[in-house]
């Protein structure tokens, strides 16, 4: 017994070497970092300036793969699935771990699979209009929409998107009622919008902007918490009578499930000191993007808090379309 018990200790006390070991030489060859959706995106703007930093801090190869498809599940499926070694990383949407499990209960991957390591960026999103649409802030937008329930129409990416579930939200606080038009994506969706044949849609900052610029489209407010650097002039949902309300994409960094702490603390550190450097913030703020670093545990709270919400909401919406 004694014997057994000894044998035990040495595995255990070898595997914690091992571990320590290999938290100390990671990384002696290029990490992948996974995202799942296309090439030429927020995502892939946010994973290319990051890998970039990354390369320079750990004197390593970090390498963008892009495994679009299933709205971002093949790809995050993929790293869920990966060996936890530190070498394939993922560079996830909110959409992934906040709204998908509450939208379909049959995805191949869960939020357990996965280990945080840090907020990368806010994709704030901003409330536009087309100019024919009498309302030019929230509080004109509720009185008209309260006059003519279901005259307004709004242009949304489809079921369990955030732009339909923060449009179904601001109905839900504001007592009123839009005519939702999904589209299969905001690129298709923008036609009908500068037409005016839809009249409002929150849309992502990056993709608004030439358009706010040349009054092809108005801006009603921003769906941050906070006024955003991009369009100072324009005040937040939250200000317009809706407190606390945010309807924001956010990109994050995570590692597979039983990564070693240490590797995820050192990239953790690593992308804080990249959010940090002036050269990434004025390229992310450029394109629209707020350059936003955490700890794992700030980036875990954030997801449970905005996964509640969005339960929240979507059991509302499911009860009322079964009426």
């Amino acid at each position: 017994m004694r014997t057994f018990w000894t044998s035990l200790l040495v595995v255990a006390a070898l595997a914690v070497a091992n571990e320590r070991t290999t938290a100390e030489e990671w990384p002696n060859r290029p990490v992948k970092i996974v995202v799942a959706y296309s090439a030429g995106g927020s995502g892939d703007i946010v994973a290319r300036a990051l890998a970039q930093k990354l390369t320079e801090s750990f004197g390593q190869s970090f390498f963008v793969e892009n495994r679009p498809g299933a709205s971002g599940n093949i790809g995050t499926d993929f790293v869920a699935k990966a060996v936890p070694d530190g070498y394939t990383l993922l560079l996830a949407s909110d959409i992934q771990f906040a709204i998908g499990p509450n939208f379909d209960e049959h995805l191949p991957f869960q939020v357990k699979d996965f280990s945080p390591v840090s907020l990368v960026a806010d994709l704030d999103l901003v409330l536009v209009a087309h100019p024919s649409l009498a309302a030019n802030d929230v509080g004109e937008l509720v009185a008209q929409a309260q006059r003519d329930p279901g005259k307004i129409n709004y242009g949304s990416t489809g079921p369990g998107s955030t732009h339909q579930l923060a449009t179904e939200l601001l109905q839900q606080l504001g007592h009123f009622k839009l005519t939702e038009v999904p589209y299969r994506g905001s690129s298709q969706s923008l036609p009908d919008l500068l037409a005016g044949r839809t009249h409002i849609m929150l849309l992502g900052v990056p993709q608004s902007l030439p358009y706010l610029r040349d009054g092809q489209l108005k801006a009603l407010a921003v769906g941050a918490l906070h006024r955003i650097h991009t369009l100072p002039n324009v005040p937040t949902i939250a200000e317009q009578g809706f407190p606390d309300f945010e309807a924001t994409n956010y990109w994050c960094l995570y590692a597979p499930g039983g990564t070693s702490k240490d590797v995820i603390t050192r990239l953790q550190k690593a992308t804080a000191d990249a959010i940090n450097d002036p050269d990434l913030r004025e390229r992310f703020l450029a394109s629209g993007l707020t350059p936003v670093g955490s700890t794992a545990e700030t980036l875990a709270v954030r997801i449970d808090r905005d996964s509640a919400k969005w339960a929240g909401v979507l059991r509302e919406l499911r009860l009322r379309s079964s009426k």
